[in-house]
């Protein structure tokens, strides 16, 4: 039976090994980053967010055999999921939605909620905009908080790459916000 305090490579082998217990605990570490991720990636999209984390949770359990710990289980969680977003993009024609103004802060004033609000949506818009390289770059360093190393081996790229496109992708928000809040 899996144990909560077992790393995330000893529960994936539990789990390859029979025990449904061990993925029970892996969903429960990952389950809302991936969805965060997910919706990220896919605009805001909660609904596709969750089909591509729940085909994510599919493909561990076709394939958790094959997790040969080259890398750490999160960032093989986070190529699949970034993968499955790709896919469901693609198979479905998407382009990325406007996004609806979130949720004020509840200790805010509504001058300073509105503000506020004003100002996450406008972050959120110049994030959706990005292209899918620089947009998912911001995402695994900026909401996920990962590294730029785990990063770069989430996408398969040279830490270098991840950074320029880091870099670049950051310059690009700037631009956007700067001159959307100059009248």
């Amino acid at each position: 039976m899996a144990k909560s305090n077992a790393t995330d490579e000893q529960l994936i082998g539990a789990f390859s090994r029979g025990d449904r217990a061990a993925l029970a605990l892996l969903a429960s570490r990952y389950e809302r980053q991936l969805l965060g991720l997910a919706a990220g990636v896919l605009g805001g999209r909660a609904d596709l967010a969750c089909d591509a984390v729940q085909e994510t949770w599919v493909r561990v359990i076709r394939f958790a055999h094959s997790f040969d710990g080259r890398s750490s289980l999160k960032t093989w969680l986070y190529r699949v999921l970034i993968n499955q977003c790709h896919d469901l993009r693609a198979s479905q024609g998407l382009t990325l939605p406007a996004r609806s103004v979130p949720a004020g802060d509840q200790k805010a004033t509504p001058d300073e909620a509105l503000s506020n609000s004003e100002q996450n949506t406008a972050l959120q818009v110049a994030v959706d905009r990005l292209p899918d390289e620089k947009r998912i770059v911001v995402l695994l360093c900026y909401h996920q908080g990962i590294t730029h190393e785990r990063a770069a081996e989430v996408l398969e790229i040279p830490v270098g790459t991840l950074k320029s496109r880091l870099h670049a992708a950051l310059e690009e928000l700037r631009a956007r916000l700067s001159s959307e809040a100059t009248p």
